[in-house]
């Protein structure tokens, strides 16, 4: 069946940024989709999690999660950080198939007499969860097998793709289901459903953990492993903006000179100004503050002459001053 766009719903109308769509869009997950649509709908609004939450479906972290994504588009800004507008992309929009949107597992958990029946139905699941309680070395439960099950059922992860998802999961110290349950989401909305994109997606993944522990010890911050948000910002200045961590961390360090603590939404405005500008790496960056100097200085030397030009007129004006004397 074909579709034509239905035009009397054009009554009223938002726009969506069109370097999303341009840059973005086949990366987004529904989460971030949803809530980038709740904001453009709602852009004279106050950006509320809470409120974004009950209105999309979605729960408070992952809003949170979604708008820390977003920022990292140039979309938001935070607001104790003044910046320069994002990049105006230069690319054609690629034509791109609606993401998935999936359910949480937690509202869709089939029963016991459910899973019993699913496995014989299908050796495969049995056998599945055999091997991964082997690889995990415990015993799986009823919440656990439900995840599995529902990652593969609903989510549309084959089996093969289960087992690599599981041991990358174990591989990065984190095997608990709910992780587990919160990585199978978004490779399902990612539709990494083969081999090849599952291994694509865990190099992508082991090279920001990478990034994140040369950046790391660099910066000397003691946490092991990024967070969601973080992870997200390191892909996008590695993978789409081709940064590598030397450049990361003088984004760092110029962000250390305008706020206190650290803030990846400022790097991520610094590394996006840098890429707008064409500059790659350190020597550009010098490039960058000797044009920015050698601009500043004939307006600063102008300022000096200036100066001194009031001070001569001050003293001219002193020496003119009438003298009084006490009388005798």
């Amino acid at each position: 069946m074909s579709y034509i766009f239905n035009s009397s719903v054009l009554g009223s109308m938002f726009a969506v940024p069109a370097q999303v769509v341009d840059n973005y869009i086949k990366f987004a997950s529904a989460s971030q989709l949803k809530t980038l649509l709740w904001i453009c709908r709602h852009i004279s609004e106050p950006i509320d999690s809470a409120k974004i939450s009950k209105e999309i479906g979605y729960s408070v972290s992952d809003v949170e999660d979604a708008l820390t994504v977003i920022a990292s588009w140039g979309v938001l800004i935070g607001t104790d950080v003044s910046v320069a507008p994002a990049p105006i992309a230069a690319e054609e929009p690629k034509a791109t198939e609606p993401p998935k949107q999936l359910e949480e597992i937690s509202a869709l958990k089939p029963s016991s007499e459910q899973i019993m029946t699913r496995c014989k139905e299908d050796p495969e699941i049995l056998a599945m969860f055999s091997d991964i309680e082997k690889m995990l070395g415990k015993t799986l439960g009823y919440d656990s097998r439900s995840i599995l099950l529902m990652m593969h059922d609903h989510y549309g992860l084959p089996i093969e793709v289960i087992y690599m998802l599981v041991d990358y999961c174990k591989s990065v110290g984190k095997s608990g289901f709910s992780y587990i349950s919160k990585v199978g989401k978004t490779w399902g909305e990612k539709e990494i459903d083969t081999i090849e994109k599952a291994d694509e997606q865990i190099k992508i993944l082991n090279s920001c953990n990478k990034l994140w522990k040369e950046f790391a010890e660099m910066a000397g911050i003691q946490n092991p492993r990024p967070s969601s948000s973080q992870s997200a910002y390191l892909r996008t200045w590695s993978v789409e903006l081709k940064f590598n961590v030397e450049m990361i961390y003088l984004a760092y360090e110029e962000m250390l000179n305008h706020s206190s603590k650290i803030s990846f939404p400022y790097m991520n405005k610094i590394l996006m100004n840098w890429h707008s500008k064409g500059i790659k790496t350190p020597d550009d960056i010098e490039k960058e503050k000797e044009e920015y100097r050698r601009k500043k200085a004939p307006v600063a030397q102008a300022n000096i002459s200036n100066v001194s030009f009031d001070i001569n007129e001050i003293n001219r004006r002193g020496e003119a001053l009438p003298v009084y004397k006490k009388g005798s």
